[in-house]
């Protein structure tokens, strides 16, 4: 119960530096999305389920907050992105600060492409799109990412393979 309020009040302070920090720091209208961090993370220290949840929490409270036409786009890619992500559990396999930034990269691209095509983005503008919202958005994403899985993922000990 406790773990759930935890990450209920992560997620809370996430939709806060969503709604406000990320205008501040748009760089030419390019700004990090700080709840697929979020639900990176939940994916990572708790695995699919727990991904999947947190996902769909976050995706649906967009798709209700945010003005978009097609209700459930954001939740399904948000869920799928949380299962996707959260099969790399860390109590399966040691993830080292690269390749968790690299998940969330791959996060970041599956959300996009999943919501482009649910709300039926034409194929002509799909590489538009790709090439000048989704990856610098991602890349973006990915630097501020490093820096909050650096502070999140600080403490955790390391794990030596055994064969």
């Amino acid at each position: 119960m406790i773990r759930i309020l935890k990450y209920l009040f992560l997620f809370l302070c996430c939709v806060l530096l969503q709604t406000s920090l990320a205008s501040w720091i748009r760089i030419f209208d390019v700004a990090p999305d700080f709840i697929l961090i979020f639900v990176v993370v939940a994916a990572l220290r708790q695995g699919p389920v727990a991904g999947m949840l947190w996902g769909f929490v976050a995706g649906f409270s967009q798709d209700v907050y945010a003005p978009v036409e097609w209700l459930g786009s954001q939740t399904l890619s948000l869920t799928i992105v949380g299962f996707v992500i959260g099969q790399f559990e860390e109590r399966f396999l040691t993830l080292n600060l690269p390749l968790k930034v690299c998940l969330l990269g791959f996060g970041f691209l599956i959300d996009d492409i999943l919501y482009y095509v649910s709300i039926g983005v034409d194929r002509g503008n799909f590489p538009v799109l790709l090439v000048t919202k989704t990856l610098p958005e991602c890349l973006y994403t990915m630097l501020c990412g490093t820096l909050i899985f650096s502070f999140v993922f600080r403490n955790k000990p390391q794990r030596t393979h055994v064969d």
